[in-house]
């Protein structure tokens, strides 16, 4: 089984927005976790993918146009994760779709890796940049 981790002071990335959207993330895979665990992840799968469509339209708008107004020069780099990313979703959504049998536990194996090693790392790039810029607040 997979294990959900909580939010973690080494995730943050020192804006308070983008840090805001993150919990959000954890909080979906806790909600996803909770549901397997009383052995309800197939009956939430469709609202997970749902909530997550939401989250990363927002989510990855939100730092993608952050980069643009700042010029982050890793910008690109990091879009390309984010489609990944996303291309990965939406299997996950066509899958569902088509009727085909999706393991709540894939999906959550793979939102959960996926997210500890984007913030771990990719994100962790970001967090230099922007320090030097200063307080950052993320254009609406």
């Amino acid at each position: 089984m997979v294990t959900v981790f909580g939010w973690k002071k080494e995730y943050s990335v020192g804006i308070p927005e983008i840090d805001l959207q993150h919990r959000q993330l954890v909080a979906i895979l806790q909600d996803l976790h909770g549901a397997m665990r009383k052995a309800e992840g197939g009956k939430v799968l469709g609202s997970i993918l749902d909530r997550l469509e939401r989250y990363t339209a927002k989510h990855f708008a939100a730092e993608e146009r952050l980069f643009a107004e700042h010029r982050y020069p890793e910008a690109a780099r990091h879009k390309r994760e984010h489609d990944a990313f996303l291309a990965r979703l939406q299997s996950f959504r066509q899958a569902l779709d088509q009727g085909e049998k999706v393991a709540s536990t894939e999906l959550l194996r793979f939102i959960e890796e996926w997210f500890a090693d984007h913030l771990r790392t990719t994100d962790q790039r970001y967090v230099p940049f922007f320090r030097k810029i200063g307080p950052i607040v993320v254009p609406g």
